[in-house]
């Protein structure tokens, strides 16, 4: 039970740090999906599932704005 808590607290810093990340302007936010998990891969060192479910929650909560993504997100999600 506590890692299962420890892994929340983990991914809630994550999008955390992911948000002010894309606020900030350093982070491009007119990628497409591919490039987009590359690029959160690369800074916060996750793999491919992690970085496409920290996308899916950024979309979700607005901060992560472009409709590439949104597009790509949906297709995926709809292949599950």
């Amino acid at each position: 039970m506590a890692d299962k808590q420890t892994n929340i607290n983990e991914d809630d810093e994550l999008i955390e740090d992911a948000a002010e990340l894309l606020k900030s302007g350093v982070f491009k936010n007119d990628l497409n999906l591919r490039k987009t998990i590359t690029m959160f891969q690369r800074r916060f060192r996750i793999g491919w599932h992690r970085g496409f479910n920290l996308a899916n929650v950024l979309r979700d909560r607005g901060i992560l704005v472009n409709p590439i993504v949104d597009e790509e997100i949906s297709e995926e999600m709809s292949n599950l």
